[in-house]
Parts: C-alpha cells; sequence; structure tokens
C-alpha cells in the first residue's frame, strides 16, 4: 500500500496544451437591450487528455457570468470556463500580415478589372460606330452585319458590363472591410476579454463546441408597414423588424433570431408593500425629512418606419421567365410567453448602431372598416377598421405607418395581440362623408300656478351625407352623449331618438354610466340620414341648473 502511494505522488502532472480557436460567431438571438451570442469551433487531437482553449478577442461589455461552454459532437468533457479580461492587440503580427497580403492581391485583381472596361467601352464604340456608318451610308466593303447579329453583340456587351460591376462591387467591398480590419489593427494596445474553456478528451478525434454569452448594446422593436388600397377596399400589414446593434463586436454571416422574450425585466412579480396610516412626528429643528429616491427611466423614441428599396434583379437577354424560386420566410415559433423569429438567411450587422430593417412577415388581420362621427364635436368622419388577428402567432406590440395606396396618413399603433383578438386601427379622415348638426327645439317651460316644476327642453338633428362618387355601401357608427344628472333636485329624460339607439347590455351599461349612446348606420353612395336625440330637464323653478362636462 505504501509503494503504491510513492508511485502515486512521484507521477508526473501531463502538461496542458493551450490553442486558440476560431470561434466565428454563427447564431445570435436579440432581445429588448441586449443579445445571446452563440459562437462555434472545432478542436482536434491525436491523443487524449486535457487542452485548453482560448477565445478572443471578445468585447468588454460581455456578461462574463453568462459565458457558457455545449457540447455540439465529440468525446470531450468540459471541466472549467472562465472569463478574463486582458488587454493587447486584437489582430497579432501574422494574421495582420495574411491581412495585407490579401489586400495587396484584392487591389491588384481590381486593378486588372479596368482593362476589362476599357475592352467593353472600346467594342461598344466601335458598334456604335458602325451603326452611325450604316445611317450615312458609308459602309466599308465586305464589312456587313445584319440587324440580328448587331442584337446580339449589343446585347453580349451589356451582359459583359452587368458583371463586371457586379464583381468590382463585390472586390470594393472586400477592399473597405479589410482596410477596416487593418485600421483597426494599428491602434492602440486596448483592453478585451478573453474566454478560456478547460476540456478534457477521452477519445482522439474532432469535436465541435459552441459559447454563449449574454451582451448589451443590442436591440429590436417590431414596426408596421399598413397600406390600405385607393378604394378602401383591402387592407394589408407587415410585421418589419427594426434591428440595431452597438456590442463591440460584428455579427458577419450570422443566424438572426429576434426573441419577444424581455430578460431585462426580471422573472419576479413586485411584492405588494404593507401600507399603514400613521400620524405625523412632530418636527424639530435637528429632525429632516428624509428625501425621495430619484429614479429615471430610459425612454427610446420610436422612429418612423422608413422604406428601403429591395435588391432588383438585372435580366440580360435571354433570361428563363419561366424559372421560379421561393422566396425564404421567417420561420416562427410561438413558446406561448414569448416567440422566436428567425430570419430565413445568415446576415451581417456591424456593431455601428446603423438601423436594420427585416421584414418578417404578412400580418393575417381581418378588418372590418367603419366610419366614426361625432357630429358635436367634429365635422370630420373619421376612418377606422377593427381588425382581428387571424394567424397562429402573436402580434407585438409596435408603431404602424398608415399608407392609402402610396400617400402617407399617419401613425398609428398596435398593442400586444394573440389569435382572435381584435384592435381598432385608426386610419384618418374619409372626406367622402360630410357631417352636420343643428339644435331643432330650445325651449324652458316654466311652471304654472299650482306647480314650481320647470322644464327644458333641447333635441339635436345630425345631418349624414355620402358622396355618390365614393366607394359603398358603407357602416358609420355614430355617438353623442346625453347628460347626466348628479343631484336629487334634478330629474332627466331622453326624448326624440331616432332612429333607435343601439341597445346591446354593454351600450345599457354605457347609457347609464356615461350617457354615451351610439347609433349604427349603413350608407350607400349618394345616400344621406338624419339622427335625432334629445332630453327633458325637470328642477325647480328656483335653480338654474349649468351644463358642464367632467
Amino acid at each position: 500500500m505504501i509503494s503504491s502511494l510513492i508511485l502515486l505522488c512521484v507521477l508526473p502532472q501531463q502538461e496542458v496544451t493551450t490553442v486558440a480557436a476560431d470561434a466565428a460567431i454563427s447564431r445570435v438571438t436579440v432581445y429588448d437591450g441586449q443579445a445571446l451570442v452563440e459562437r462555434k469551433f472545432e478542436i482536434s487531437v491525436t491523443e487524449p487528455g486535457p487542452i485548453a482553449v482560448e477565445i478572443s478577442p471578445l468585447p468588454l461589455g460581455l456578461d462574463s457570468s453568462s459565458f457558457q461552454t455545449k457540447v455540439i459532437s465529440g468525446e470531450v468533457v468540459v471541466q472549467a470556463v472562465e472569463v478574463r479580461t486582458v488587454s493587447g492587440s486584437a489582430i497579432d503580427n501574422s494574421t495582420r500580415d495574411d491581412l495585407r497580403n490579401q489586400l495587396i492581391e484584392l487591389r491588384a485583381v481590381r486593378r486588372s478589372k479596368d482593362h476589362d472596361r476599357v475592352a467593353i467601352d472600346t467594342e461598344r464604340s466601335t458598334l456604335e460606330a458602325f451603326i452611325s456608318a450604316i445611317a450615312t451610308g458609308e459602309i466599308p466593303e465586305g464589312l456587313e452585319l445584319s440587324l440580328e447579329q448587331m442584337g446580339a453583340t449589343a446585347a453580349a456587351l451589356d451582359r459583359r458590363l452587368a458583371a463586371y460591376e457586379e464583381e468590382v462591387a463585390e472586390l470594393e467591398v472586400r477592399i473597405r472591410e479589410l482596410d477596416r480590419l487593418l485600421g483597426q489593427s494599428g491602434k492602440k494596445i486596448r483592453r478585451y476579454k478573453e474566454g478560456r474553456v478547460q476540456l478534457w478528451f477521452e477519445r482522439p478525434g474532432t469535436s465541435i463546441l459552441t459559447v454563449s454569452y449574454l451582451i448589451g448594446g443590442a436591440s429590436w422593436r417590431p414596426t408596421y408597414d399598413v397600406r390600405i388600397a385607393p378604394d378602401l377596399t383591402g387592407i394589408t400589414v407587415g410585421l418589419v423588424a427594426h434591428l440595431a446593434q452597438k456590442t463591440g463586436e460584428d455579427w458577419n454571416e450570422a443566424e438572426i433570431v429576434l426573441s419577444t422574450s424581455t430578460p431585462s425585466i426580471g422573472l419576479d412579480p413586485p411584492l405588494l408593500p404593507v401600507r399603514v396610516f400613521s400620524l405625523p412626528l412632530p418636527q424639530t429643528s435637528s429632525s429632516r425629512r428624509p428625501s425621495a429616491k430619484n429614479e429615471t427611466v430610459d425612454e427610446s423614441r420610436l422612429e418612423g418606419l422608413g422604406y428601403a428599396g429591395g435588391a432588383t434583379a438585372r435580366l440580360g437577354v435571354g433570361a428563363d421567365f419561366d424559372k421560379f424560386r421561393e422566396a425564404p420566410e421567417v420561420s416562427i415559433q410561438d413558446l406561448g410567453l414569448t416567440a422566436l423569429f428567425q430570419l430565413p438567411e445568415v446576415k451581417t450587422i456591424l456593431s455601428d448602431g446603423e438601423p436594420h430593417r427585416f421584414r418578417i412577415r404578412e400580418v393575417p388581420l381581418d378588418v372590418q372598416p367603419e366610419r366614426y362621427v361625432v357630429p358635436t364635436l367634429s365635422d370630420k368622419a373619421f376612418l377606422r377598421a377593427e381588425a382581428t388577428l387571424t394567424g397562429d402567432a402573436p402580434l407585438l406590440p409596435g408603431v404602424a405607418k398608415i399608407f392609402l395606396g402610396p400617400d402617407y396618413l399617419g401613425e398609428s399603433k398596435f398593442p400586444v395581440m394573440r389569435p382572435g383578438d381584435s384592435t381598432m386601427i385608426q386610419l384618418g379622415v374619409d372626406p367622402n362623408l360630410s357631417v352636420s348638426w343643428e339644435t331643432v327645439v330650445d325651449n324652458r317651460d316654466d311652471p304654472g300656478l299650482l306647480s314650481s316644476t320647470a322644464t327644458l327642453t333641447r333635441v339635436y338633428r345630425a345631418t349624414l351625407k355620402l358622396s355618390a362618387n365614393a366607394p359603398g355601401p358603407i357602416l358609420v357608427v355614430m355617438e353623442e352623449a346625453i347628460p347626466l344628472v348628479r343631484s336629487n333636485q334634478l330629474s332627466i329624460a331622453t326624448i326624440e331618438i331616432r332612429p333607435a339607439a343601439e341597445r346591446s347590455e354593454e351600450q345599457l351599461v354605457l347609457q347609464k354610466e356615461k350617457g354615451l349612446y351610439q347609433w349604427r348606420l349603413e350608407l350607400s353612395p349618394g345616400q344621406g340620414q338624419n339622427v335625432y336625440w334629445g332630453y327633458e330637464l325637470e328642477f325647480d323653478e328656483d335653480y338654474n341648473p349649468i351644463l358642464y362636462s367632467e
């Protein structure tokens, strides 16, 4: 037993090899205010045992406590993970030299492309000169081209020019990116974070792992593009993601997932405090009232929803119009408490704070348009639509830009909606419906000899008229308020309600509690409608009732 213990003590400890992993960002899940970044890397070993993997540079704003590692494949065990802050250059000398060599090669290729452009321009000039010669009848002998040949030559030159412009644009993007990376490498020594993962390979081979961490400086919010047909017969709603990030690292060719989760709010509900009445303590010269703690709320302003032009495909001569390729779609995963929107293709989002807009989906809404009028408050008819969500995914709260055909109407908002929920979308003023009102009865009857009760009678009339050129029929919702009484010395009764107002259970409650009456009228183009409402107020002749608004 003693000899075996001695043997264990003298065995040399296996040296741990440290390697630097090329852990590129593979996936980013964006929340409101932060993002979960996932990097993937591959490690190969020829012998089992321990190995340390360093991942750097990582942004300084990384939440070190959120740093995690996951094994995707391979017989390897994660023994420890840590994140530390280091100082140095983010690009070492060998990497910098490699970038410089790449830049030299790309610039040489870019210069060679200029010769291609000269050749294309020369051939085009020759063809134009030949066409001019045909027009003047000065064609050299033996040099004849048919119209079909000239057309084919011109089309071939157009295709070569389009290919040249596309290649040059791609080269210039790559050159600018290398210039940016080299510019960063020439800066002074800076602080950044470095992740270290301690692994134990049980067998030789290759393993794939991911590391993930939370970082602030990223956010997204939904916005909506609402477009109404000029004849008000249809409406389309597009959900657009507005994304920006300043995390300190670029997300190059990464899978982007947008989450509706709000981890910044926290998971615990607020605690209800104990509320107590007490008498104030007597103030003395030495007593001071404690100052209240100031709490500031950072409220970001909602920017307007712009319109970015999409890439337009250039079709050359001989394009195959029968081919069809369906556009990729955003995949949606509704988790009940949250929803995930995964963009269909990898994206590059630079850490410059510039906004990026990605169209997520068309929102399936069942829309019922109507005109809303309150004659005594406005002579305008307000177009609005009750929208019911009919899809299988939630609708997030966000700002919407409203367009009538190509014309911008204004801004509205969408609340949180689950399938089956409804909301009212305000669409502005409809000039096709005219609204007016007038007082038709305004009398005060004083009491006779045997009574002391006075009666005030008032009746109003609203006139609605739909233009003959307007689309129709339309639904008009009209609302007016008949006064209530707050005193036992007053009594009031409605009169002249023509046509009859709505009498649903909800409307009867509104009539009783707020004096609110509603009419739902259908008007055809060129049709008009009168609506009457009124009341009789009784009170003692010595009183002088005052009408006011609460």
